[in-house]
C-alpha cells in the first residue's frame, strides 16, 4: 500500500505545479496609487471627418498632443482625488484652418477628478472654466470599469457606461457605450507588474438644441495597460469611429487617442 499512497502524493504534487503559474497570474485589478503620487502623460489625438458639406482634404480635420502632470491629492475610502495639469497642449485644425485662432489655450489649466479604484468616475473637471467643462465631461465618459473580483488572462467582464455630453449649442446631449473587456496579458517589468486589457464595444449619441437634432451610433476599440503595482494607467490606446447625422447633414468620423506615461 505505501507505494501507492507515495504515488498519491506524487501526482498531488504535481498537479499542484501545474496548476501554480495559472493561479500566479490572477490579479486584483484596482487603480489604488498612494497618496502623493504624480504620473506624467502625453496624450496624442487625431479626428477625421468626411461629409458633403465638409470635403475631405486627405488630412486630418483636428491633431493635438496634450502633456500633463497628474497628481493624487488624497484617498478616502475606495476614492482616490486627482489633481491634473495641463503642462502644454498644441492643437491644429488642418481641416478647418479658420478653427485654429478659436481653439481655446488649456496650457496651466487645472482640474480635480474623483474616481473609485474601479475606475469609475465620481467627479470629473473640477476647477475647469465653463465653456471647457463639458468638453471634459465627454473625455471622462471615455472612462474604464475594472472587474469587481480577481481575473486571469482570458477573463472578460462587461461594463454599460452612460454620461451627459456636449449637445448643439444651446442645448443638451448624452453618450452611451457598452464595453466589453478581456485582460489579455500580466507580466512583470521594471520592478512593476502590468496588466494588458483589451476593449471594444458600440457607442451611440444623440442631442438637440436650437431646434436641431443629432444621432449617431458607432464602434470604441482599443487596449489599456495597468500599472497593477502603482496603481496607475501606463498607457492606453483607443479608435472610435461612428455616422453621425445634424438635421439632414450626413457625415462619418474617426477619432485616435493615445496616452502613455511618460515617468
Amino acid at each position: 500500500m505505501r507505494p501507492r499512497v507515495l504515488s498519491s502524493v506524487a501526482l498531488a504534487a504535481a498537479v499542484l505545479a501545474i496548476a501554480a503559474p495559472a493561479r500566479a497570474q490572477s490579479v486584483l485589478l484596482r487603480l489604488a496609487p498612494e497618496s502623493g503620487l504624480q504620473s506624467r502623460y502625453v496624450m496624442g489625438m487625431e479626428t477625421h471627418v468626411e461629409s458633403a458639406m465638409m470635403p475631405s482634404t486627405g488630412g486630418p480635420f483636428m491633431i493635438g498632443t496634450v502633456h500633463s502632470t497628474q497628481t493624487v491629492l488624497g484617498v478616502e475610502g475606495d476614492v482616490v482625488e486627482y489633481e491634473m495639469r495641463t503642462d502644454s497642449a498644441r492643437i491644429e485644425t488642418p481641416g478647418m484652418p479658420m478653427l485654429q485662432n478659436q481653439m481655446p489655450d488649456q496650457t496651466g489649466q487645472t482640474m480635480t477628478m474623483k474616481m473609485d479604484t474601479r475606475g469609475r468616475l465620481v467627479s470629473f473637471g473640477e476647477g475647469l472654466p465653463p465653456e471647457m467643462q463639458a468638453m471634459a465631461g465627454q473625455l471622462g465618459g471615455m472612462r474604464l470599469e475594472l472587474p469587481e473580483g480577481p481575473v486571469s488572462p482570458g477573463d472578460s467582464w462587461d461594463a454599460s457606461i452612460a454620461t451627459e455630453i456636449p449637445g448643439i449649442p444651446g442645448g443638451s446631449g448624452a453618450m452611451e457605450m457598452a464595453m466589453t473587456y478581456t485582460l489579455t496579458e500580466v507580466a512583470s517589468a521594471g520592478g512593476s507588474r502590468f496588466a494588458t486589457i483589451s476593449f471594444s464595444g458600440p457607442v451611440s449619441m444623440s442631442g438637440q438644441g436650437g431646434g436641431v437634432g443629432m444621432d449617431a451610433g458607432g464602434d470604441v476599440t482599443g487596449t489599456m495597460v495597468i500599472d497593477v503595482t502603482k496603481g496607475r494607467l501606463a498607457s492606453s490606446e483607443m479608435t472610435m469611429t461612428m455616422d453621425m447625422n445634424i438635421s439632414g447633414m450626413t457625415m462619418s468620423m474617426s477619432q485616435a487617442m493615445t496616452t502613455t506615461l511618460i515617468n
